[in-house]
């Protein structure tokens, strides 16, 4: 399998990490000090946005540390695929996306923990004293199936702009990475695996559907020639 990643998007997240945490500490400073005048207003404010601040700067620096590992993470599950499998990673208007003989998909991939439920694209989980202890930079769950979806219609659209011809469908797959994730799946718009099922449903998805070799030739080039940053 191979495999390309623009290492630039991904460093760049650390550096905006670091800018946000300097302004969120000077924030902070500043309210501390207003905090003697008679301004007590902008102590407030400057607080509350320099907590803000800090904890965008903690999370896009703990992002650009994590990314790297999840990438590795993902090679290491789809190892013994040949050469005509290629993940993208941050090249595309999806996170991970992942060309294959069978199909077209883009990965949302999670690293959280914990007991996870999902009812309907409904998603809840669960609080916890480690969860609070690490709020300032642990990643958050958000909504998955939601942002897969959005990412393989923004892929899809990327493909219908650049070749109209073109006859794939961009599928969404949420992937959890972290083993101590604990799933509790219902009824969700697209599918959700732990990391380690994700090769099975590549191999899965090669007896439902095949791209003629033309197709995928065309794919990978336009796929290719996607811009870096």
């Amino acid at each position: 399998m191979r495999t390309t990643s623009d290492e630039e998007i991904i460093a760049r997240g650390g550096r905006v990490g670091q800018v946000a945490n300097v302004m969120g500490l000077v924030m902070v400073l500043g309210g501390l000090l207003a905090s003697f005048t008679p301004w007590k207003v902008i102590t407030v404010v400057l607080i509350v946005l320099g907590v803000v601040m800090y904890t965008i700067g903690n999370r896009g620096l703990e992002q650009a540390t994590r990314e790297p590992r999840l990438i590795q993470q993902l090679e290491e599950a789809l190892k013994g695929f040949d050469d005509r499998y290629h993940l993208y990673n941050h090249l595309l208007p999806g996170d991970h996306v992942l060309a294959t003989p069978h199909g077209l998909f883009v990965l949302v991939v999670k690293g959280v923990d914990g007991k996870i439920r999902c009812y309907k694209d409904k998603w809840v989980r669960a609080v916890t004293l480690r969860r609070v202890l690490r709020f300032f930079t642990e990643e958050s769950l958000g909504n998955p199936t939601k942002d897969a979806r959005q990412q393989a219609e923004k892929v899809q659209k990327y493909i219908e702009e650049h070749d109209p011809e073109l006859q794939v469908e961009a599928q969404g797959l949420v992937v959890f990475a972290n083993p101590e994730a604990r799933l509790e799946i219902t009824s969700p718009s697209v599918p959700v695996l732990p990391l380690r099922r994700l090769r099975r449903y590549i191999r899965r998805a090669s007896q439902q559907r095949e791209i003629a070799p033309e197709t995928l030739a065309a794919l990978t080039e336009l796929l290719d020639q996607a811009p870096r940053a």
